[in-house]
């Protein structure tokens, strides 16, 4: 049995674990040229390659890095790797975890465990922490940096499916242990259970998950975006402000350069810091939520009447002189096109790579049936050069590139 004690201490099963005053590390989260980021986990981990919402924004946040993401998630699976064992044991799909791990030589690992653990109950909370740590310290060697993910919560769905209230209270119990390891350990702890709330209970409503459990496309935008806010990776307001004289500017998020006045026109280029997360999903849309991405343009002292905003020479909005003034949100722009553009790449990339780590058949190729198929494994590594061709065209994606910007008087518009 568990029982939470004064102080801030844990006693679990005759041993005091003390509780973290917080997780905060003094140095930021960071993701150098050339880092290799691996994901390890159950479905939450495997179901994210469905969608790449969280690799994306992580490749976003850090333009011209060459960074390798690794997915290897597998549904069902556990600390003790049950999913990896096949026809085998236990101990075996443990192995493949750990052997899996050390090869891709980690410098950033994010370990999505809990969830599936949590359907023990309390009372599976010692086997589950003795396996958390067994796990952490056997990729203790890579020197990587640990970043443990809480598992989601459990959404409320109207019958048959079940009431989850149980069900979560395990689920925060399983996270606020997996808070006390990363504590102890120093590592990050993003706490994606407190950060992202039931879908259902929101206004307007709208579902995360497709089953309660399992995170549809929009569940993995907001897990993003929730992983970006806990690593202080949140990028600030995009926004810029400039006269109708184009003299006075200020930019936030961009970089305005070749400013120019003409007759009728104002005239700049602008070239972002880094590309916004990936669009909100179509079903999220659908239900009313908010689009979630803000670019404010305001522009003083513009003629009466109204103005179009033309980027690369395609006109995206109209407005009066005075809503100029106030600012005009853009909700179309070439790198909202081109976030969402990184974002298909890397399902691409992924893809890929399945194939290469878990290709069909593996039993006929790898396992014990190899003797059937086996001649057909060297066809496998051929994935390499493909997943690498891939990976050149991500870092090309994740650059901003600048665009040109000319906000003209209706009447040149119209001539």
């Amino acid at each position: 049995m568990i029982s939470w004690l004064q102080r801030g201490t844990l006693a679990l099963a005759g041993v005091i674990l003390a509780l973290p005053l917080s997780t905060a590390l003094a140095e930021p989260f960071d993701l150098a040229d050339g880092e290799r980021v691996v994901l390890i986990g159950g479905t939450f981990a495997e179901r994210a390659q469905q969608h790449d919402y969280i690799e994306a924004a992580l490749t976003a946040r850090f333009p011209g890095r060459k960074l390798v993401f690794r997915n290897l998630g597998w549904s069902g699976d556990t600390v003790w790797g049950d999913s990896r064992a096949g026809f085998e044991t236990r101990a075996e799909g443990y192995r493949r975890l750990v052997q899996h791990v050390l090869e891709l030589d980690p410098t950033v690992v994010l370990v999505a465990y809990g969830a599936n653990e949590s359907f023990a109950g309390a009372e599976g909370l010692p086997d589950f922490v003795a396996g958390l740590d067994r796990l952490l310290n056997d990729l203790r060697d890579t020197g990587a940096r640990f970043v443990l993910l809480s598992p989601t919560r459990q959404e409320h769905f109207a019958a048959p499916l079940p009431d989850p209230t149980a069900h979560n209270r395990d689920l925060r119990l399983y996270g606020r242990m997996l808070e006390v390891v990363a504590g102890q350990r120093g590592y990050r702890y993003v706490d994606l259970y407190s950060l992202i709330p039931d879908g259902h209970a929101e206004q307007p409503p709208c579902p995360l998950t497709d089953n309660g459990l399992h995170y549809a496309a929009y569940g993995y935008w907001r897990a993003a975006n929730a992983l970006l806010q806990d690593l202080e990776l949140t990028p600030g307001a995009w926004s810029l402000e400039i006269d109708a004289d184009g003299e006075e500017l200020v930019a936030n998020g961009t970089t305005a350069t070749d400013v120019a006045r003409e007759s009728g026109s104002i005239r700049f280029t602008l070239t972002d810091a880094h590309l916004p997360s990936a669009a909100l999903p179509d079903e999220a849309r659908a239900c009313g939520r908010p689009v979630g991405v803000t670019r404010t343009v305001r522009v003083r002292d513009l003629p009466a009447g109204k103005h179009t905003l033309k980027i690369d020479d395609a006109a995206v909005v109209t407005a009066r002189a005075e809503e100029w003034a106030a600012g005009v949100n853009l909700e179309a722009a070439p790198e909202l096109a081109q976030a969402e553009e990184l974002r298909r790449a890397i399902l691409a990339k992924n893809e890929l790579y399945f194939h290469r780590w878990r290709p069909q058949n593996e039993t006929y190729l790898f396992g014990f049936r190899k003797y059937e198929q086996g001649q057909n494994a060297q066809e496998v590594p051929k994935f390499d050069p493909l997943v690498a061709e891939a990976e050149a065209k991500i870092v090309e994606l994740a650059q901003p590139k600048p665009h040109r910007y000319e906000l003209v008087a209706e009447s040149e518009v119209s001539e």
